[in-house]
């Protein structure tokens, strides 16, 4: 693989990555994380995140939701 191609990839990873953290951050705002709470609620998010779990879908997200609203109250209105 060429320089270039792997300068493009980055990028496209890159983009990708910030186009899920703004997805993260929606879901927590959907899911009555106060503004305010964002920066905390995000990091206490992905301190939850089973890193041994292989699959990681729509069930392990809503189940670290509610996991983080059970362990962390004061960040949702």
């Amino acid at each position: 693989m060429n320089k270039d191609r792997i300068k493009e990839l980055e990028e496209e990873v890159e983009e990708l990555s910030i186009q899920l953290s703004d997805m993260l951050c929606v879901t927590l705002i959907l899911s009555g994380v106060k503004e305010s709470s964002m920066q905390e609620a995000l990091d206490a998010y992905i301190d939850g995140l089973d890193e041994q779990s292989v699959e990681y879908g729509v069930n392990e997200i809503l189940q670290n939701l509610k996991q983080l609203k059970q362990t962390h109250p004061h960040f949702f209105a």
